[in-house]
Parts: structure tokens; sequence; C-alpha cells
């Protein structure tokens, strides 16, 4: 029996005395469950906060009791469609091994499992490994760090952080303005400002070596922050002073079906062609990872605007060729 189903258990004998009318107190009720009587008061208090239950502490007699003594704990019921989504989440879940959200959400579907009407298990071997997962490695980053972003993000608060950009040995400390955490690729990123500079910029969770959560009220407008992340190419966003660029890329017959079938962009255009290829369009607001997603197409994709990104696919690929011909 896990944890969380001993407390489920303990809950449903805590409201079976109080039911009783007998005279009860946190003492006599350690002593039935063998527990401390400091669990008992955190079970009173989680049956109050989080099931509603009804109990009250009549100082006179200095016992429990309910001020509603028909009141039972209902115990969670789902139904078989209802299970099997929540453990195929359960298995999506899993992408985040390693992070916080892996973390809270394991602790989430425990005591789910706790709450059920019988016992059962919802761990996603139940379904006998006809399903499985396989999304993009996430890059650890401590439970610490998560809780004071999504601190700062919801009181709308500035962070100081120490962050260690790409290429950079050394860490560098900027005070943030949070807008927006955006799960990209497997990866966590929070879109912020900068109180002395003009527009936003990501920072990867993975790199944030520390964040303060400080006093000062984030001035950043918090509105649109959404949608201008949702319309971010990859991972980035672009930097002060850029607009978004159009983006043109012929695709042949062979890649047209994979292209077709996905959303890259939100304001992306399809433009289809005899013979079966087509263009693509879109704005993109990052550029750091367009050479590297064209060149991810190989021959089955042709730049044809902007013109230095066609150059800097033609560079990257010369390069390719280059260290490949090489001796080792």
């Amino acid at each position: 029996m896990n944890g969380n189903r001993k407390q489920f258990a303990r809950w449903k004998h805590i409201t079976s005395r109080l039911r009783e009318g007998r005279r009860i107190t946190a003492s006599t009720l350690a002593a039935d469950l063998e527990v401390s009587v400091r669990t008992i008061q955190r079970d009173l208090d989680a049956l109050r906060d989080d099931c509603g239950a009804p109990i009250d502490y009549d100082k006179s007699s200095r016992t429990l009791l309910l001020s509603e003594p028909d009141w039972q704990l209902q115990p969670l019921r789902l139904t078989e469609s209802e299970l099997f989504h929540l453990v195929i989440a359960g298995g999506m879940a899993g992408q985040f091994r390693g992070t916080p959200i892996a973390q809270g959400l394991e602790r989430l579907f425990r005591k789910l499992a706790a709450a059920l009407e019988e016992p059962i298990d919802l761990d996603i071997g139940q379904l006998g490994g006809r399903f499985s997962f396989h999304g993009a490695p996430a890059r650890p980053f401590h439970p610490k760090l998560w809780k004071s972003v999504v601190r700062a993000l919801r009181q709308n608060r500035r962070l100081r952080i120490q962050y260690r950009a790409a290429g950079y040995r050394l860490p560098a400390e900027f005070i943030v303005e949070p807008l927006h955490l955006s799960c990209r690729r497997g990866d966590w990123y929070l879109l912020a400002g900068r109180p002395s500079k003009e527009g936003s910029r990501v920072y990867a969770l993975s790199r944030i070596q520390s964040a303060r959560v400080l006093r000062q009220t984030s001035k950043a407008p918090a509105s649109g922050s959404k949608v201008h992340a949702q319309k971010t190419f990859a991972r980035f966003v672009a930097g002060k002073g850029l607009m978004p660029i159009k983006v043109r890329i012929r695709f042949n017959k062979q890649s047209a079906e994979w292209v077709r079938e996905r959303e890259w962009h939100p304001e992306q255009s399809i433009t289809e062609h005899r013979g079966g290829g087509l263009t693509l369009s879109m704005p993109i607001d990052g550029t750091k990872e367009a050479v590297s997603w064209t060149l991810s197409w190989g021959s089955n994709a042709r730049v044809l605007a902007p013109k230095w990104l066609k150059e800097h696919v033609l560079k990257e690929a010369q390069g390719i060729l280059r260290s490949n011909d090489s001796e080792p």
C-alpha cells in the first residue's frame, strides 16, 4: 500500500469515527491509526481544505465533530475512457523526466490513484506496452528554479537571474521581467523583458544558474505575451529592432507530404505545385534555428527567400562537405 493509499484510508477512518458522534480527539485518532498527532492534524486540515469536510472543534469539550453528521468522504470515480486518457497523459509526462514538471505530475497521479474508489495502478505499463512516447530529451533544471520563475510570473514580479548563454564560459547577471513560460521541443524557455532595454528575449531554464524573486513589480505588459510566444518559430524570438522575416522554401514531391501534414507556424501558407511539390511561406521571428531546420531537409528543400538564408544554408552545406572530406 503506497503512502497516498494509506492517507486516504486514514481519511475514511477519521470521517467514519466523527460520524459516530462520540468524543473524538486528535490524540484518540492518532492512537487508533498508530501515527503521530501531527499527522492527524495534517489529515484534518486536508479534509477541511481539499475535501470540504465540515469538521469543527468544540472548545468546551475539546473534541472534534462534524457540523453536518451525514457528510461523507466521496471517492473519486473514473470511467474506463477517463482512466485510459489519464494513463496516456502519464506516459506523455514521462518526456519531462528529471524536471519539476514530471515530479509534480507523478505526485498528482499518486494522489488521484489514492482517491479512487477501488485500488488501481495508473502506471503506463498497465496498457501492456502497447503505447510509447519518444519526445525530445529535456534538459534538467533545479525544482527551486522552477518555483522562483513560476512565482515571479504569478505575482508579476521581477527576477534577478544568473544566466550562462550558449558559447559563454561564465554567467552574467540580469534583472528580467517575466512574460511567458513555454515548452518547445522538450525544453522550457522563459520569455522576458529587461527594464533597461526594448523588446524581449528567450532564456533557457536549463541555463539559468540561479533566480531570485525581487520585490519590484514587473512593468512589462503581460497582454499578448502568449500570442507572441505561440507565433515564434522553434525556440527563438527576434532581437531588439528586428521584424519577422518572411521565409519561402520549396519542397519536392518526396518531402511535400511531410510538410503538408504539419503546422510549422500559425501564420504559414502553402502553395501547391504541379507534380506534387509545394512552397511553404511563413514569418520567422527567431532566425537562429532557421538554417539548421532548412538543412535538416537535405536536398529535398530549396530556399527561395530571403537571400541571407539561402547564402547561410549554402555556406553551411559547403562547410559540412569540407569537414567530412578532411582527414580525421
